[in-house]
């Protein structure tokens, strides 16, 4: 934002992402430029096809600190008219701002590696990954995911001790699991506390799911009462899943229960609109449908 205002360029705030407002207000100043959460991002996808050409302009997507699923970023680049559009993916937190970072272009299809989240900022963040079971960190067995990085907060207020509990000699730990590859791309597999024994990531099978399964709008991957991976699903104005597109989606990943159809907006949801796992887990096995209900 500074830099846009700096350089003199136009600068348009949003007040809400619904994509019917959004598409109509692109359609009459077409972007050049957008940054927006994931999930915003996921919720655009429908201005892709949208005959008024609302991305058309744009040249650079940008999107913080929480996973975007390669489906997404493969619509939206699809949609602009540019010659060469790029979408820039940044990993981060607010702890300690962005500290890697990864782009993606058009020569990535629906079902790129959207695992790989890039690479440290040179002279600004460092990243190490470390073991959790004396094996060197990988796929099969992710260590934590560490950072150094100038823009680290001091402190929680009022809660030191917590604070101190993810701060290893200057190394800050993310609460993420994941590994570097040999070329130094980090990689990032799971929130420690949403891994489920016997998944290596549960993110991988929610972007491979995302890429197969065209009417899904979100799904997510949590621990039944029995153990077992659960995917709760929400379909685009809320369609019944059709079940011969399920099965063939399902091939090849790790054995999962039956889905589980949630309504979009019955999903818990932090402020920026990413979902609340561990509360969605509670839910379910509390008993809860998906229907406004709340055990």
């Amino acid at each position: 934002m500074p830099i846009a205002i700096l350089q003199g360029h136009p600068l348009i705030i949003l007040k809400d992402d619904e994509p019917e407002s959004v598409g109509t207000l692109f359609s009459q100043i077409p972007p050049g430029l957008i940054e927006a959460h994931p999930n915003t991002f996921l919720r655009w996808e429908v201005l892709a096809n949208d005959p008024r050409g609302p991305l058309s302009n744009v040249k650079y997507f940008s999107s913080t600190f929480d996973a975007i699923h390669p489906r997404t970023v493969h619509k939206l680049l699809g949609a602009s008219r540019r010659r060469l559009p790029l979408f820039a993916q940044a990993y981060g937190q607010s702890e300690v701002g962005p500290i890697a970072a990864r782009t993606y272009s058009r020569k990535r299809g629906a079902e790129a590696d959207g695992r790989c989240v890039g690479s440290p900022f040179h002279g600004m963040t460092n990243v190490r990954v470390v073991s959790r079971d004396g094996n060197t960190p990988s796929k099969s067995s992710p260590g934590f995911i560490e950072v150094k990085s100038d823009g680290r907060i001091v402190t929680y207020l009022g809660e030191h001790p917590r604070w101190e509990k993810q701060v290893n000699d200057g190394w800050w730990r993310m609460g993420d699991v994941g590994y570097r590859t040999k070329w130094g791309c980090l990689h990032l597999l799971d929130r420690e506390v949403d891994e489920i024994p016997g998944v290596e990531s549960t993110l991988e099978i929610e972007d491979k799911l995302f890429a197969r399964v065209e009417d899904l709008i979100e799904v997510i991957i949590i621990p039944g009462p029995d153990g077992r991976p659960v995917p709760v699903v929400s379909t685009r104005d809320d369609k019944p899943l059709d079940e011969r597109v399920w099965r063939d989606a399902v091939v090849g990943l790790p054995p999962m229960a039956d889905p589980v159809r949630w309504k979009l907006e019955d999903l818990p949801q932090t402020a920026t609109t990413k979902i609340k796992r561990l509360e969605l887990a509670r839910l379910l096995a509390a008993g809860s449908t998906g229907n406004g209900d709340r055990p």
